[in-house]
């Protein structure tokens, strides 16, 4: 009776994957939102991205000796795996948001303009490397892989530029 739903899965899973939402819905919600806090957008699509994950597999569901862990290891996992690439999506350069109104519009120009006014004279302060590598990152929004890579540094140097000119931009921009 616990695994009626994914024995039904297997042999027709679009009425599977409803009884799976009605049974097991409120369950899968609430994985979901232990990972994705205050954003109800981002949980329901989440929870969309993890029924066309169950659907998908629902042979190999079915077929598990324990279906619901697995289901609930796929919301975890799905919704994990949003929020790094909803993170990524944050970095993005501000000048890739040209859909504000008029007058946010220049406001933000404004800002963007003197932030990065200011950080670009406190980075004078910092060594010839780790002025190169902090402005790469941080102006140019290069991560750390592509970093590497232009610069033929190691991983391990690369982070070690980095926090060293943050410490150092954080010192100077509380002064």
């Amino acid at each position: 009776m616990e695994n009626e739903a994914f024995k039904i899965l297997m042999d027709d899973p679009d009425r599977g994957l409803r009884f799976i939402i009605d049974k097991h819905g409120p369950q899968l919600l609430k994985q979901i939102t232990r990972c994705i806090q205050n954003d109800d957008e981002l949980v329901k699509d989440v929870f969309q991205l993890t029924l066309i994950a169950i659907w998908t597999d629902h042979k190999k569901i079915g077929e598990l000796e324990d279906p619901f862990a697995w289901i609930m290891a796929i919301a975890r996992n799905t919704a994990l795996s949003t929020l790094r690439s909803e993170k990524i999506r944050l970095k993005e350069p501000i000048e890739d948001h040209e859909d504000l109104r008029s007058s946010e519009q220049a406001d933000t120009d404004l800002v963007y303009k003197e932030t990065l006014d200011e950080l670009l004279f406190h980075a004078r302060r910092l060594t010839p490397r780790e002025e190169e590598i902090y402005i790469a990152s941080k102006v140019d929004g290069m991560d750390n892989k592509e970093l590497e890579k232009v610069h033929n540094l190691k991983a391990q140097r690369v982070r070690n530029l980095l926090s060293s000119a943050q410490r150092k931009i954080r010192m100077l921009l509380r002064r």
